[in-house]
């Protein structure tokens, strides 16, 4: 019985091993029918295991093994390495051309700060886009290879656990660039753009200013005009100069020429598309001293006095006074270190003259 069983096991796994090699599917069922019953039953009952079992091997081997930790770990890095210079170059573009915008076209066309970032980070994503995969090469060459010697299978990327590394690798790597990118801090002036914009008027722009003084309008009261391009500082440099000469301001309204508000100026001009960029400021004032106008004498002065205030802003006068308060410090400090150095010399020195006591300095 057991040779029986035998012998038709090989005849079946002969017989479908020639059927599925030859692919002749007629003359096995035409083999199949010379069989009796019991015996096509336990070829089918056979045929239908071995087909099970290769199904269950296939599908074994089809599905990877999930990744080991070494292998996320080397995953998280390799996605890390393209993002630290991603990050780097990023951070020193925007820096280094936000600040080079700022000082010309921010100071031509009164950009903020924050509009020349923006700028520069158009040309900082460029190149963070072109010099990213560059970087990427020279850490992998000074890596020796170690970074890629765990790699994953393509069905292993696609595992939670892959996905998961990678974006925490890359994560972890653009934010260790940009910080290395805030070095570049230490090498840009952060106040020239600041110096630039409140020290340097346009081209001819300081001769644009006009100041006129009318004794007649207001009887009692001395009213003064001043008109020119919009710049910051103007009005508070001459508020703080007529105050400084000995005048106290009644009234100030600040428009534009015309004798408009700035804001109803501002919403006129938006409608009409058609934007002012005159200002009048009129300032009504009164001496101080006697209460009453400025004597007619003294008005030539006055007016020298804010044409000056209005071609240098009080913020650029502020700033200069602070440059030339520190300098004075320094030649203090400068000054008191010769002292003591002199006097540091005086103590390490010991002079004995002829006549004079042993021990006398």
């Amino acid at each position: 019985m057991c040779h029986r069983a035998f012998l038709l096991s090989q005849t079946t796994r002969r017989l479908a091993a020639d059927a599925a090699s030859s692919g002749r599917h007629r003359h096995f069922n035409l083999i199949m029918t010379k069989l009796g019953q019991n015996t096509k039953q336990s070829c089918y009952r056979h045929l239908t295991t071995q087909s099970k079992k290769g199904a269950e091997t296939a599908a074994a081997e089809t599905t990877p093994e999930p990744p080991t930790a070494r292998q996320l770990v080397s995953h998280a890095i390799k996605c890390a390495i393209p993002m630290i210079g991603f990050g780097f170059m990023d951070n020193t573009i925007m820096i280094h051309a936000g600040h080079y915008i700022d000082c010309t076209l921010g100071v031509k066309f009164s950009l903020s700060t924050l509009a020349a970032a923006g700028i520069g980070q158009i040309f900082s994503g460029i190149g963070g886009v072109m010099f990213g995969d560059t970087l990427e090469a020279v850490f992998r060459e000074a890596s020796g290879g170690t970074v890629h010697k765990h790699k994953l299978s393509t069905a292993q990327k696609l595992m939670r656990s892959s996905r998961i590394a990678g974006v925490v690798g890359g994560i972890i790597g653009v934010s260790v660039g940009c910080t290395l990118g805030l070095v570049n801090l230490f090498f840009v002036d952060e106040q020239k753009a600041n110096m630039l914009k409140l020290q340097a008027l346009e081209d001819g722009q300081e001769f644009e200013f006009e100041v006129e003084i009318d004794n007649a309008i207001n009887p009692g009261l001395t009213t003064v005009f001043v008109r020119g391009p919009d710049v910051d500082g103007v009005l508070a440099s001459i508020t703080a100069q007529i105050a400084s000469y000995g005048c106290s301001i009644v009234k100030l309204d600040a428009g534009f020429r015309g004798g408009d508000s700035v804001a109803d100026t501002s919403l006129q001009n938006l409608l009409s598309q058609t934007p002012a960029t005159v200002l009048e400021d009129k300032f009504i004032i009164r001496d101080r001293a006697t209460g009453r106008a400025v004597d007619n004498d003294d008005l030539d002065d006055l007016a020298r006095v804010i044409l000056a205030a209005a071609k240098d802003p009080l913020n650029t006068h502020s700033l200069k006074g602070q440059i030339e308060s520190l300098e004075i410090e320094n030649m203090a400090l400068a000054e008191r270190v010769l002292m003591l150095q002199n006097h540091l010399e005086d103590q390490q020195i010991k002079i004995i003259k002829d006549g004079d006591d042993k021990g006398k300095e």
